[in-house]
């Protein structure tokens, strides 16, 4: 029940613009010591369904530009193909840190740009 409410919490924090996936993978391993690949599936799960939301509004207001989309499932595929087999390839501690690193990196980078504007 508490994970429910953390999610709902972490999806709130996401509609308001927070890196809510991220979020929602640090809890899952450091809080529900959940495996790093199984919390980072889970967050896939969890961003489809807060995603949903927002694409049934771009389709309503006409924001979606279908030869854009196109390119970008193309290579989102590609890049997924590539993420399983190196998240399959990697020791779960790499895959902590890389994770860890990537976050670091997206969170002083969005401050950086916040301070500068």
């Amino acid at each position: 029940m508490m994970t429910l409410l953390i999610a709902f919490g972490i999806a709130l924090l996401s509609g308001l613009g927070v890196g809510g996936g991220g979020l929602f993978v640090i809890y899952l391993t450091l809080a529900a010591d959940v495996p790093q690949l199984t919390a980072q599936g889970m967050n896939l799960l969890f961003f489809l369904f807060s995603a949903s939301g927002a694409v049934a509004v771009h389709l309503f207001r006409r924001h979606i530009h279908g030869t854009a989309v196109l390119c970008m499932i193309v290579f989102a595929v590609l890049g997924a193909l590539l993420g399983a087999s190196l998240s399959h390839a990697l020791p779960n501690d790499i895959l902590r840190k890389l994770f860890g690193t990537m976050l670091i990196i997206t969170g002083v980078s969005a401050l950086l740009k916040k301070k500068n504007k």
